[in-house]
């Protein structure tokens, strides 16, 4: 096996070998075949030895090399088993192993070499066999429903904020198009957090009434919530008495006594699956709404109400318009990725 010592140079030793060689009057091709390099190799020895009087290779300008090909491989080989490593714990480690002295930024460095790139985790809902099974099965039930029937459909959800919070960022080191995979999404757990929890809803025309929640919910609250908010916001929009009500799975709103009302009042109750908060638009509108109030120093819960109130507001109608209408491509992306995490 030919010694190479770095890339483009070849053992001081097989240059000494391809020389003896060539004083015993061998051929260049034969000497290739004896000491393992090709034609063009040898050729190259001999032109030196001739030019230098030596086949030594010559001190390499710039900076050494910190880590070797094989320690380098070690390093992404750390990353592909545990992609949420920092470069500062993998420069540690590599230190321990190769007694090397190097900085975070140099694996950093390799690691992009190898297409590696530190990107903030998406926080994504854990996902069981069974959730992606129930994802499935409603993706197919609801992929052929035409745009008239989301039209008429009330999305209705709760939500927390805080007045000064983290964002709660994780960093994983991935390669590009690869971050809806499970080794590179953080697990989220819904309502974690916050200082003020809301109820709201929103169609395909416009946003409706926003409520905020004092105290722990529970399944007489949210059928309050119901009656106070859900006809008169549909009124609104003019999409009563036609309306449908979608929500989640959540063991309120499944209650015994919101079943029964939203039974005499909404034309349809469409539930979606446990952990699914990408198959419902208003989980957007959510999102929008935080980075709204993020504009704003808030340092009061009621100061926070107030902006929360104020910038419901100014939501527009096309915002709606637009995430109702990824609908179909929401559950047609579930289907794609058989119940698993998707880019909404």
């Amino acid at each position: 096996m030919v010694a190479w010592v770095e890339k483009n140079q070849i053992s001081n030793g097989i240059g000494e070998l391809t020389i003896c060689h060539l004083k015993r009057g061998r051929s260049e091709r034969k000497i290739g075949e004896i000491v393992n390099v090709s034609k063009s190799t040898v050729h190259n020895i001999i032109s030196k030895y001739k030019k230098t009087k030596s086949v030594k290779n010559r001190p390499r300008t710039g900076r050494p090399r910190c880590f070797t090909e094989r320690e380098e491989r070690w390093i992404v080989r750390k990353v592909i088993c545990n992609h949420k490593t920092s470069a500062v714990k993998l420069t540690s480690k590599a230190q321990q192993s190769f007694n090397e002295s190097a900085k975070p930024e140099t694996v950093r460095n390799i690691l992009r070499k190898y297409n590696f790139h530190g990107r903030v985790a998406r926080r994504k809902p854990f996902l069981s066999k069974a959730h992606r099974r129930a994802r499935l099965e409603f993706a197919k039930s609801y992929i052929k429903k035409p745009s008239e029937f989301w039209n008429s459909v009330l999305f209705v959800d709760e939500s927390k904020y805080n007045a000064n919070g983290s964002d709660g960022k994780q960093m994983v080191r991935r390669k590009p198009n690869s971050e809806l995979e499970m080794k590179n999404i953080t697990p989220s757990v819904k309502h974690g957090g916050g200082s003020q929890m809301v109820w709201g809803c929103m169609s395909a025309v416009d946003v409706g009434n926003l409520h905020f929640i004092d105290g722990m919910m529970d399944k007489y609250m949210y059928l309050g919530i119901l009656k106070q908010n859900l006809k008169q916001s549909a009124e609104k929009m003019g999409i009563l008495p036609h309306y449908k009500l979608y929500q989640d799975n959540d063991p309120k709103h499944n209650a015994h006594i919101c079943r029964l009302w939203a039974l005499y009042h909404c034309l349809q109750v469409i539930r979606t699956p446990t952990q699914s908060p990408n198959l419902n638009p208003i989980e957007n509108i959510w999102g929008h709404l935080n980075n709204r109030i993020r504009k704003f120093k808030i340092s009061s819960k009621n100061e926070l109400r107030e902006k929360l109130m104020s910038e419901w507001d100014k939501i527009e109608g096309n915002v709606c318009a637009n995430l109702v209408k990824s609908m179909p491509e929401r559950l047609n992306e579930i289907i794609k990725c058989k119940g698993g995490p998707t880019h909404y």
